[in-house]
C-alpha cells in the first residue's frame, strides 16, 4: 500500500508497519487497529493455533450489516460492515474493492481465534436429537452441550473409578458397609466433639446405594471434564476436595444437632455445579418434562436444582443432606467467581464464549 495511509478510525493518524506471524502488516500506532491487505488475514489466521490450517474468513463471514463510516486506508471509498460470524455479533470492515480487512484492537483476538469459536459455536448450538431424548426419557439425566475438553479428563476418571471401587466394596455386605459408614460417614455431633476429623473428607466416597452412586458419578462426569480442563488436573483435584469439605464443614453448622451419618458425593458435585455456572454460562444442559426436551442454560438448570432443594428441606424430605447441596453449590459459585479472572486469562476460548456478542441458541 502507499505511504503514509491514513487510520480509517483516527483523523490525521498515519498507519506503520508491524510484523505479526511472519506477515507484514500495517498498524495504527494509535489506536491499534490493524490493516490486513488482500488474504494476508487467511495467512495469519492459518498460522494462528485456532484449530485451523488453512482458515479462509470470507467462508464463515456472518451477514452485511450495511456501509461502514470508516474509509479504506488504501483510498477505495468507504468499506462495509461484516459481521463476524454468524453466530458472534462482533464486526470487521472490509473494503469490497481491493478485498483488505481492518480489524479494531479490542476484536483482534476473536478475530485471530474465530475458526475455533465458530467451531465451538456449532457444537453448542446443535439441534436436540431423538437419540438425546431416548436418553434422558430413559435414564432421567440431562444431556450437556459445552466445549470439548482438549485433554482427557483422567482426574474426574479416576475419582469416579475410586468411588464405584469403594462402593463395590461393600455393596454386597450390609454389615461391612453399616461399618463403614459408621467410621467414614460425617456425623456432626460427632464431629463437632472433635472426634473423626477424617469424615469431614472421607464421606464424600460413600454412597447410601446404586442409584445414588450412579446419579452423583453421571454428574461428576457431565461437569468435572470441562472444569478439570479449564483448571489443570493437579488444582482440579484440590478444588473438589476443598468443595467437598465445605460441604462437609457447612452440613455439621446446620445440623449440629444430628447424630445420622452424612454420606455421598453430592456435596463437592453441587460445588462443581456453582463453579461450572460461573466458567460456562453458554454450555446448556437438556430438562425433560414427561417426553418433553429443552435445552436450559446453566443459570436455569441450576436454579430448578436448587428450587427442588430448597422444596425438599421445606417439606422435610428425609434421607438427603440438602444443607452439603445448597452450601457446596454456594462455596461453588464463591470460588468460581474469584477464580474466573486467572481462568479466563488461561483459556481466551472461554473469555470469548461468555461474550454477549457469542449468539446460543437453545
Amino acid at each position: 500500500m502507499a505511504r503514509h495511509a491514513s487510520c480509517p478510525s483516527c483523523d490525521k493518524q498515519y498507519l506503520d508497519t508491524t510484523t505479526c506471524y511472519d506477515e507484514e502488516l500495517d498498524v495504527c500506532r494509535a489506536c491499534g487497529g490493524h490493516w490486513f491487505e488482500h488474504d494476508e488475514l487467511n495467512r495469519v489466521l492459518s498460522r494462528v493455533d485456532n484449530g485451523h490450517n488453512e482458515a479462509d474468513y470470507q467462508q464463515q463471514l456472518g451477514p452485511v450489516l450495511g456501509i461502514s463510516d470508516r474509509p479504506c486506508p488504501e483510498g477505495h471509498g468507504r468499506m462495509q460492515s461484516h459481521q463476524l460470524l454468524a453466530q458472534y455479533q462482533v464486526s470487521i470492515d472490509i473494503c469490497e474493492q481491493c478485498q483488505g480487512v481492518w480489524v479494531d484492537s479490542d476484536e483482534l483476538h476473536q478475530v485471530k481465534q474465530s475458526p475455533a469459536i465458530q467451531q465451538t459455536l456449532g457444537t453448542l448450538n446443535k439441534g436436540l436429537s431423538w437419540k438425546s431424548r431416548v436418553f434422558q426419557f430413559l435414564s432421567q439425566m440431562p444431556v450437556e452441550y459445552n466445549v470439548k475438553p482438549k485433554r482427557k479428563p483422567l482426574v474426574t476418571w479416576t475419582l469416579i473409578a475410586l468411588n464405584c471401587l469403594i462402593f463395590l466394596s461393600y455393596v454386597t455386605n450390609p454389615e461391612l458397609g453399616n461399618q463403614l459408614i459408621m467410621l467414614f460417614g460425617n456425623v456432626p455431633t460427632a464431629t463437632l466433639a472433635g472426634e473423626q476429623p477424617w469424615t469431614l473428607i472421607s464421606c464424600i466416597f460413600l454412597h447410601g446405594d446404586t442409584l445414588h452412586l450412579l446419579g452423583n458419578m453421571y454428574f461428576l462426569y457431565v461437569v468435572g471434564d470441562n472444569i478439570e480442563d479449564a483448571l489443570g488436573r493437579r488444582h482440579f483435584i484440590m478444588l473438589y476436595l476443598g468443595l467437598g469439605l465445605l460441604s462437609s464443614l457447612i452440613s455439621v453448622g446446620m445440623n449440629w444437632h444430628s447424630d445420622i451419618p452424612s454420606i455421598g458425593a453430592s456435596g463437592a458435585i453441587a460445588g462443581l455445579f456453582g463453579v461450572y455456572l460461573i466458567w460456562f454460562r453458554n454450555a446448556s444442559l437438556t430438562f425433560m418434562i414427561f417426553i418433553f426436551q429443552k435445552k436450559l442454560s446453566p443459570i436455569w438448570y441450576f436454579a430448578i436444582w436448587v428450587g427442588l432443594n430448597v422444596a425438599g428441606m421445606v417439606v422435610d424430605e428425609g434421607g438427603i443432606d440438602y444443607w452439603a447441596h445448597i452450601g457446596g453449590f454456594v462455596s461453588g459459585l464463591l470460588i468460581g467467581y474469584i477464580l474466573k479472572p486467572y481462568i479466563f486469562k488461561r483459556n481466551p476460548l472461554l473469555e470469548m464464549l461468555a461474550h454477549p456478542a457469542a449468539v446460543v441458541s437453545r
